[in-house]
């Protein structure tokens, strides 16, 4: 067995990040991925095969690639015109034999193909058919165009994460499309149990607004509660509207450092050579420190800046302080512990040697490391049509009708 879902059959609907992160979370896990992919260029950036650089050609650089080779790791590829009769033929089979069915398009869209839950209900009762989507499959927003950015505004994340100023400011990255993932991995093994258990399949359905909303639970409750008002950042290295100093990320003489408690003031103090700011009667409580946070904070950097990181990190680290070094992207890639844990993976590609980040899961009972690159558009096309068991001629007739590549 290659992992727990050894056996499972997920096949992939799904595009850019929300979709194919969950079904890669899935392909890690053992599962066999069918991805069933557009034949033609899917955007501007350029077509689907060319996710990797071939014939001698200088390699993929834009991030629209990266994103692909990111997040479809562990999947075999099918391409398929779904608006073509054979292309449908083709993708019904595929259902019959599936365990999930996974897919991130606009509410309505897989209907139009055929291809919705009462369609692949009819054609495997048990199937998993996993709906990813923007907002869900219901109410006013339902039609309108679910990205990560729009969501990091709608679900007030991106207030959430003010800069100093109060300028609202988006997370440096698909935040909520990783979120969205995460979930939809978790509902699918939730359903497949289910499912064990009873026979039963199901529609699950997951969406990127849905799920920003419960990672900010924390605040959400606390907002919704206590009636704090909403929270401020006020200070550049604040870390949370809702925690008092010293929660976030100071200066030092050549870099950055984060902090992250306020029950180790004292020893904070004393270690880096200043006055013990808990006894401040502008800070010897919560709330003080939480209504004085600028002082507070400038107090701390003013101290911080005398000195480099280094040197504060080995006075603090043996005294058990919560303190880390503030990585640049390329510091944290070599960093000590992401090299020991062996958090990045080098895979063969097309390309040849190909940086992939390994999956955060380990098991006791599953200890096969084998990674499979990003497929490339179409390559296992022939296999699974014949795992399917259609007529011979159907390949080359297909291929001809322009509904295979």
């Amino acid at each position: 067995m290659t992992g727990p879902l050894d056996g499972v059959v997920v096949l992939d609907f799904t595009e850019r990040v929300q979709g194919p992160y969950a079904t890669q979370m899935l392909g890690d896990l053992g599962a066999d991925v069918v991805k069933v992919e557009r034949r033609s260029a899917v955007t501007p950036d350029g077509r689907a095969d060319e996710r990797y650089a071939m014939d001698g050609q200088p390699k993929p650089t834009s991030l629209y690639r990266a994103t692909f080779l990111a997040n479809n790791r562990n999947k075999r590829s099918i391409a398929l015109d779904l608006k073509s009769e054979e292309g449908r033929e083709v993708a019904q089979a595929l259902v019959a034999r599936a365990d999930v069915v996974y897919e991130n398009f606009r509410p309505g869209a897989m209907e139009r193909l055929g291809l919705g839950y009462d369609d692949c209900a009819l054609i495997n009762p048990e199937i998993i058919y996993v709906s990813a989507s923007g907002y869900g499959t219901e109410g006013p927003y339902v039609a309108k165009p679910g990205q990560d950015v729009l969501i990091q505004a709608l679900s007030g994340m991106g207030t959430m994460n003010q800069a100093a100023d109060g300028r609202p400011t988006p997370v440096g990255m698909s935040i909520s499309d990783v979120l969205g993932g995460l979930n939809g991995a978790a509902a699918v093994l939730a359903a497949i149990v289910h499912r064990d258990r009873t026979g039963e399949g199901q529609r699950v359905e997951v969406d990127l607004l849905g799920s920003a909303l419960a990672a900010m639970s924390e605040h959400i409750v606390h907002f919704a509660n206590n009636h704090p008002g909403e929270p401020v950042r006020e200070t550049p290295m604040h870390g949370h509207g809702y925690i008092p100093p010293p929660y976030g990320f100071y200066a030092t003489e050549d870099g950055y450092i984060a902090l992250s408690s306020g029950r180790q003031i004292s020893e904070i103090c004393a270690l880096i050579g200043m006055p013990d700011l808990s006894l401040d009667p502008r800070f010897d409580t919560f709330d003080k420190r939480n209504e004085n946070r600028a002082e507070m904070e400038q107090l701390l950097e003013e101290r911080l800046r005398t000195a480099s990181t280094n040197h504060w990190l080995s006075i603090l680290e043996p005294a058990d302080i919560f303190v880390a070094k503030v990585n640049s992207l390329e510091e944290s890639l070599t960093d000590p512990q992401v090299v020991h844990t062996g958090r990045l993976q080098t895979v063969t590609g097309p390309d040849g040697p190909l940086t992939l980040v390994a999956s955060p899961i380990r098991f006791s009972r599953f200890t096969d490391d084998r990674v499979d690159p990003p497929p490339v558009h179409g390559h296992d096309t022939a296999d699974i049509l014949a795992e399917l068991g259609l007529p011979a001629d159907f390949l080359s007739s297909a291929t001809s009708e322009g509904a295979l590549r």
